[in-house]
């Protein structure tokens, strides 16, 4: 099977039980930042103050969880800086993400339910 066949098969399937409507993607990514600090120097009195960019600046890493169906993004969070996900911290997103799905989207609950996909 070639991938246009597939895909055209799935639009086909979507029209008669709209399964695309029911799924629920999630991802990870790490985002890194600079954290720009300057300090100002000293100036003479009348004069305006220069602002230094601070030497040695290193790059910070922060990742973010994101869940999201066709309308919306559902729930998002930013990890604190140098966390990673574990078994642990993925079954509470995933109680978030429950949670949020019963109040945002209750028609996923009330039907079948929805597909979860993570990328």
């Amino acid at each position: 099977m070639n991938h246009v066949h597939i895909c055209d098969s799935l639009l086909r399937r979507n029209e008669t039980e709209p399964f695309l409507k029911k799924l629920i993607t999630g991802d990870e990514k790490w985002n890194t930042y600079d954290k720009n600090v300057r300090k100002r120097s000293w100036s003479k009195a009348g004069q305006a103050s220069q602002t230094v960019a601070k030497p040695g600046l290193t790059r910070n890493k922060v990742m973010l969880c994101v869940w999201w169906d066709w309308k919306d993004i559902i729930h998002y969070e930013l990890l604190p800086p140098g966390r990673t996900i574990d078994s642990e911290l993925y079954c509470e997103q995933l109680m978030k993400l429950k949670q949020k799905v019963e109040r945002q989207r209750p028609g996923l609950i009330n039907r079948r339910g929805g597909v979860f996909t993570h990328l």
